[in-house]
């Protein structure tokens, strides 16, 4: 009984997981992109001030280091044309240390572009010395490991001499805590062994074949995206932006129809897999 409940609290939470997640990440996506096109937009219009607007509205949509470099080099160029140049320099610095052979999304001018290429210069000798520096502490961490393992020994060392070396060396091993078999083997082919409902694997494996094609949806969006970061013209950009988007909405509502998929599969599954529980301890009881 409470493995099974165990089994149900878990179906609930990935099914929590499958319906949630694809749908926000598929959702952050086309708002990252969408608050990036607009201030291009903006920047092309010389709304610099509006245009820094939308890239911080952008910023609560990030998703990795990529994200993060684009967003850099936009407020960096923007922020050189309105004469602001440290942080013009601060911008393009935090850029180039974490993808050190970037380029500028958008035409500048040639001061700008000296601007930026002297940060390149400084964040690849950072980024020189702090690989040099790593040696130094990866020989720290060893040091700290030998002596932990010579700690060990001594305590290994130090046992009584009545013992046994068997028994020291039993002693002195770490404890291994053996797992428990509430979950053992046979109570998982007891539970594997119940009737599962024809209902649910048919709803599982709509749900699956929809995740499947979101996916390949969401990949290409995703590609598409890559593309219009891509872009050197902003009309190349919206129209690939505009691609992804489409892509994402398709992907958003397969993402949601596998969703309703495993929450009808996991309804199905515990209301049926309750009567067949109930109709198992009735005839044990006989």
């Amino acid at each position: 009984m409470l493995v099974a409940m165990t089994w149900r609290r878990c179906l609930s939470l990935a099914a929590c997981i499958w319906i949630v997640i694809p749908v926000h990440a598929a959702r952050a996506d086309g708002d990252f992109e969408r608050h990036v096109a607009e201030a291009v937009r903006l920047y092309d219009d010389l709304e610099y001030e509006r245009a820094l607007e939308q890239l911080d509205r952008a910023r609560g949509s990030l998703r990795g280091p990529r994200d993060r470099v684009t967003l850099a080099l936009h407020r960096g160029i923007i922020s050189a044309d309105l004469g602001r140049w440290q942080a013009a320099r601060d911008e393009f610095r935090s850029a180039l240390l974490l993808e050190p052979e970037a380029r500028l999304p958008l035409r500048v001018s040639p001061k700008v572009a000296r601007e930026f290429e002297a940060q390149r210069a400084l964040a690849k000798a950072e980024l020189a010395r702090r690989r040099r520096d790593s040696p130094t502490r990866e020989a720290a961490r060893i040091e700290q490991t030998e002596g932990e393992a010579e700690l060990v020994a001594d305590a290994s060392s130090a046992l009584p001499a009545a013992l046994t070396p068997t028994e020291q060396a039993t002693a002195s091993s770490p404890v291994e805590v053996q797992p428990r078999t509430a979950t053992s083997s046979a109570s998982w082919r007891r539970i594997g062994g119940r009737q599962v409902p024809l209902a649910s694997l048919v709803l599982l494996g709509a749900g699956i074949a929809a995740t499947g094609t979101g996916t390949v949806f969401g990949v290409s969006s995703r590609g598409q995206l890559a593309d219009a970061r891509e872009a050197r013209f902003h009309e190349h950009l919206v129209e690939h932006h505009g691609r992804a988007q489409r892509s994402a909405r398709t992907a958003n509502v397969l993402f949601g129809t596998a969703g309703v998929a495993a929450a009808g599969a996991l309804v199905t599954w515990l209301l049926l897999g309750e009567r067949d529980e109930a109709v198992t301890q009735h005839g044990g009881a006989r």
